[in-house]
C-alpha cells in the first residue's frame, strides 16, 4: 500500500473521529435540552425548539461520518440550531450562538480537509 493511500486512510478515520465526537457534543446538548423542558415548563416551547436542532445537527453529523459525499448534511443539520440561536437571541445570548457556530465550522474544515486528501 502506498504512503498516499495510509495518509488517506488516517485522514478519513480522524474525520470519522470527530465527527462523531461533534455528534455526541449535539446529542448531549439536546438531551440537555429536553431535560429543561421537563422541569421547567416556562421555557418548554424554547428548549424543545433547542434540542430539536441539536438532534437534527447530531443526525446530521453522523450521516457525514459515512461518507465525505456528506459534508451537505453538516450544514443542513448544523445551521438551523445556528439560525435559532440567531432568532432567539432575547433566551440564549451570544455565549450560545457562539458555542452553535463552533461545531459546524468545525466538521465543514473537517470534511473539506478531507475531500482534498481523495
Amino acid at each position: 500500500m502506498s504512503a498516499w493511500r495510509l495518509y488517506a486512510r488516517r485522514v478519513k478515520l480522524r474525520t470519522r473521529i470527530t465527527l462523531t465526537a461533534t455528534a455526541f457534543v449535539y446529542a448531549v446538548f439536546a438531551v440537555a435540552c429536553f431535560r429543561l423542558a421537563i422541569q421547567h415548563g416556562y421555557e418548554r416551547a424554547v428548549s424543545m425548539g433547542e434540542g430539536s436542532f441539536a438532534l437534527l445537527g447530531a443526525a446530521g453529523l453522523v450521516a457525514a461520518t459515512q461518507s465525505t459525499r456528506w459534508a451537505g448534511a453538516v450544514v443542513v443539520g448544523t445551521l438551523p440550531l445556528v439560525v435559532w440561536f440567531l432568532a432567539t437571541s432575547w433566551n440564549s445570548g451570544p455565549p450560545f450562538l457562539i458555542a452553535s457556530l463552533i461545531a459546524p465550522c468545525i466538521a465543514v474544515t473537517v470534511l473539506l480537509r478531507a475531500g482534498f486528501v481523495h
